[in-house]
């Protein structure tokens, strides 16, 4: 019955992994032979590798996806992509925030 649960464990680590975008077999495998315990408090510390975690705070950009957002701005009108320093969209001259 404790194999069970440990196999239970084991897939559950598995499923974590795979949803932080992880590989499941390697982590379920890791579980297995280590212990789900410790396997699952290192995944649970480590950062998502899909980026679209349920923890927003925690996701980060690079240097390139920053120097780009500066340097453009979409309208929300018609999805124009204008330069940062306009304030009007130049197509359709709704406001750029």
């Amino acid at each position: 019955m404790r194999w069970f649960f440990w196999l239970l464990l084991c897939a559950f680590i598995g499923y974590c992994a795979d949803r932080k975008g992880r590989n499941m077999w390697a982590w379920g495998l890791a579980a297995l032979v280590l212990s789900p315990v410790i396997v699952g408090i290192v995944l649970a510390l480590m950062p998502d590798e899909k980026g679209n975690g349920g923890n927003h705070l925690s996701r980060s950009y690079s240097d390139n996806e920053e120097d780009e957002e500066q340097e453009e701005r979409r309208c929300p009108e018609c999805g124009y992509l204008a330069d940062a320093r306009e304030q009007h969209c130049p197509r359709c001259g709704e406001m750029l925030w």
